[in-house]
């Protein structure tokens, strides 16, 4: 069970804000939560985003791969595993680890985890899925992408339905991610295609700053070119901060 602080008192909890944030935090903590503590698994090149001997770190391995899209173009992406398996012959196969969660289910047409889940686990799945198959596509396209042997999903229950800040594990499921994306219907061949398609009409584009944007009422992907100095005044007060800090430290010198 882990606790967690997510909405203020005056605010809903099953808001669209609230209730992402506690599905974020519920996938944070247990892809943690159920690795083995104190047995790693080390890659040949140490975590780049790791500055000096902090060892409390997420465990995440990276792995930077590279596809060829044709026309001479290039893709590099630095994918994630969460976790390694051993087999008993001392094998190991990279994991991804993910979390469904459950909030209401009254609320969304869903079946009753702590019921259903062990009768009914096709049944649970089958609803997330028609709820969130863009969060699932995205899990199994990740683990594609990174080559992952197994996907791995936790599906986690609010220990109180009113109450969002404690939750509980109802049990867990492995995949193959080529299976399952033939499961859900996920075309990895679609997927390349649809990124092929937005890299040409980028390529198409002057220079300058855009933005995607999906479209939240149709299958559309939207792109707008931002006027200039778009965004720019977050970068210009992180610069202003930074230059005062480094005054006040020449200050404190003297």
């Amino acid at each position: 069970m882990c606790n967690l602080t997510l909405y203020k008192q005056d605010e809903g909890m099953n808001t669209p804000h609230n209730l992402a944030m506690e599905a974020t935090y519920i996938n944070h903590n247990f892809s943690q939560q159920v690795l083995k503590q104190g047995d790693k698994h080390k890659f040949e090149q140490s975590n780049p985003f790791v500055q000096g001997d902090n060892g409390n770190i997420a465990s995440v391995g990276y792995r930077y791969r590279k596809w060829s899209l044709g026309n001479n173009i290039e893709l590099v992406s630095r994918t994630e595993h969460d976790a390694v398996l051993s087999s008993s012959s001392g094998e190991l196969s990279y994991i991804n680890v993910k979390a469904l969660n459950e909030w209401d289910y009254r609320c969304c047409n869903g079946v009753e985890w702590r019921r259903k889940l062990d009768s009914q686990r096709g049944s649970v799945l089958a609803t997330e899925l028609k709820n969130n198959s863009s969060k699932l596509a995205k899990w199994t396209m990740c683990a594609l992408l990174a080559g992952s042997e197994y996907l791995k999903m936790g599906y986690v229950s609010r220990y109180n339905i009113q109450d969002s800040s404690k939750h509980v594990l109802i049990g867990t499921q492995q995949f193959i991610p080529k299976e399952f994306a033939s499961q859900i219907n996920l075309s990895v061949a679609n997927a390349w295609g649809i990124l092929r398609c937005i890299i040409d009409l980028c390529m198409k584009q002057k220079e300058g700053k855009y933005l995607i944007l999906k479209d939240p009422n149709k299958p559309v992907i939207r792109l707008y070119l931002l006027p200039e100095g778009t965004f720019s005044s977050d970068e210009e007060d992180e610069d202003d901060n930074s230059s005062e800090e480094e005054s006040t430290d020449e200050d404190a010198e003297k």
